[in-house]
């Protein structure tokens, strides 16, 4: 399975809820066709329910995945439960699936440093970065960290 952790795009208040602001569309796009490159598609899209990050997911999805439908996991919130998100993923997804996860700050960062059992510190997740994770069996390691801001970190 490939994992792909993500943080939403800059976002901006708008009343009583947070969206992505201009530059938040920009980088996710920026990102989003970084990953297009790399990877070519996704098969599932997990995003939480907060707007910026649905956002972010449709954005990455009309590159990405145009015939995938978004799940919504409230567990993918900022104070989201990390194991939850890793059971949800484990449950709903194959082998070989190449997920991409849409989600905050600080969540982003806890679930990158657990899908590797902690074997190696996550990266620091900026608007809009993305880190791509392997997972064969009991095996995992990152692969790419991808960001609108520079070019992409290889680790292989």
């Amino acid at each position: 399975m490939r994992i792909i952790v993500m943080r939403h795009g800059d976002a901006i208040f708008c009343d009583d809820d947070r969206i992505l602001s201009l530059t938040g569309q920009k980088e996710a796009l920026d990102t989003a066709m970084q990953l297009k490159s790399f990877l070519g598609s996704v098969n599932r899209i997990i995003c939480s329910p907060k707007t910026r990050a649905v956002q972010t997911a449709n954005i990455v999805k009309s590159v990405l995945a145009e015939s995938s439908d978004l799940d919504y996991l409230s567990d993918l919130t900022p104070s989201g439960d990390v194991d939850s998100v890793i059971s949800y993923v484990e449950a709903v997804c194959k082998p070989d699936d190449t997920v991409l996860l849409v989600s905050h700050l600080p969540l982003v960062e806890y679930l990158s440093y657990e899908f590797v059992h902690m074997k190696r510190c996550s990266p620091s997740f900026k608007t809009a970065c993305a880190l791509v994770i392997d997972i064969e069996g009991k095996k995992t390691d990152f692969k790419r960290f991808i960001t609108p801001f520079m070019a992409p970190v290889s680790y292989e």
